[in-house]
């Protein structure tokens, strides 16, 4: 460290001293020796005109190393161009900033057009975290003093992006009676929740990548969420968390059993959490994984929930039918065997596949059994606007013997 930044630390000054955060980014604030990340790598391999390779599972989560480094970079994206004063993500004055953030995403690694929305998430919750650190720090103790208006000087060291007028924006936002309100709401939240994940940032992608690469096949939500809460001694960090314990062990026993089965988001961890899944969010999942592709993924149990659904389908489908065929006076068994009936040509043929055309004809008529024939309508109930709907234009032959063919179908 140079000796004008030194001096740089130890001149300029901050009401009290930085509260302890979640991240040991802002320790210690004396000396300023924790740097910002870099991502070094990422730039070294931007130098060569390349891109990091990135792979993603079947859940959509990034892969390995490379999926570390892409959710590091993002964060480092997030801190950069996501203004700090902007507390809502999804505010149309961030536009400009969102395309920023992705374009230096698709420039330093290979993400899909299709992961974009994922991407932005990421960094949403990331600049959010970054708030919350910062607000943490270096504001919520000293939100009346004067000295609070003035950026700390780690933050004037490592977050140059970050301008005095920015802060500014930061700190008068956080004292308003809005904000007051929203926090005091989010602390409510906070204190109802009763299992959180003592696992680190990522465990779940990472635990349930493991988990695929020993047995080949995703962990059910129910064992991520509970490994996530188990010691390594095999005991559970939390008393709160054995009841829960209990009642998942107890609704996988009926699943083995028979008597319990999943349907959709009703699966075995809702039943032992005892509350509905929320929009949005998905339990004992990273938050790459959607609700909504997570529930068509194809499991056993989630098989069982699809034939189960068919079935009702089917059944109801079956009861429509009924009463339209019963309102209409329509026999479905006569029904069944017209539409089963092979079909036979109604223009006229004088080939040999034809034994009609064989029979004695007349000057004036030439075939007289094709001639001699009826045309006939076939109908069957229109389940979507009611009625009846024509399907099939036939004819009918009532003076052919079982021998006569037509195109060599028996009429």
């Amino acid at each position: 460290m140079s000796q004008d930044h030194k001096e740089e630390c130890s001149t300029q000054t901050h009401v009290g001293k930085p509260r302890r955060t979640n991240s040991p980014r802002f320790y210690p604030d004396e000396d300023c020796r924790r740097r910002a990340t870099l991502m070094t790598r990422v730039h070294k391999v931007r130098a060569k005109g390349q891109r990091i390779e990135v792979s993603f599972d079947g859940k959509g989560q990034p892969l390995g190393k490379a999926g570390d480094e892409l959710q590091s970079w993002i964060g480092v994206l997030a801190r950069e161009h996501i203004p700090i004063w902007i507390s809502d993500f999804r505010s149309a004055d961030l536009a400009p900033s969102k395309e920023i953030v992705w374009m230096e995403v698709v420039t330093s690694f290979t993400v899909d057009e299709s992961y974009k929305r994922c991407v932005l998430k990421s960094c949403g919750e990331s600049a959010k975290g970054f708030r919350y650190d910062l607000y943490q720090a270096f504001v919520r103790d000293h939100i009346d003093d004067a000295n609070v208006w003035q950026r700390p000087p780690k933050v004037v060291h490592n977050y140059p992006t970050i301008t005095q007028d920015d802060w500014e924006k930061f700190i008068q936002y956080r004292r308003t009676p809005e904000f007051k309100r929203l926090s005091e709401q989010g602390s409510e939240i906070r204190k109802k929740s009763k299992y959180g994940s003592t696992g680190g940032r990522d465990d779940y992608r990472k635990r349930d990548q493991a988990h695929f690469e020993k047995t080949g096949k995703y962990a059910e939500r129910y064992e991520s969420w509970l490994e996530m809460r188990v010691k390594i001694d095999g005991g559970l960090k939390k008393e709160e968390f054995k009841p829960i314990a209990e009642n998942i062990e107890e609704f996988t026993q009926q699943e083995t059993q028979g008597s319990f089965e999943s349907v959709g988001t009703e699966d075995i961890l809702t039943k032992a959490l005892g509350n509905a899944e929320h929009s949005g969010r998905i339990r004992g999942q990273s938050k790459f994984v959607k609700q909504s592709q997570y529930f068509n993924l194809v499991h056993p149990s989630r098989e069982k929930d699809k034939v189960s659904d068919m079935k009702l389908k089917i059944a109801a489908l079956e009861k429509t039918v009924q009463e339209l065929c019963a309102k209409h006076g329509i026999n479905r068994e006569t029904m069944a065997e017209e539409m089963t009936a092979p079909t036979v040509d109604q223009h006229n043929s004088f080939k040999a596949s034809c034994t009609l055309n064989e029979k004695e004809a007349g000057p004036s008529d030439p075939n007289p059994m094709l001639n001699a024939s009826k045309e006939c309508h076939l109908f069957i109930p229109d389940l979507v606007n009611g009625g009846v709907v024509l399907v099939v234009i036939g004819r009918t032959y009532a003076d052919c013997v079982p021998t006569d063919t037509v195109h060599e179908i028996p009429l």
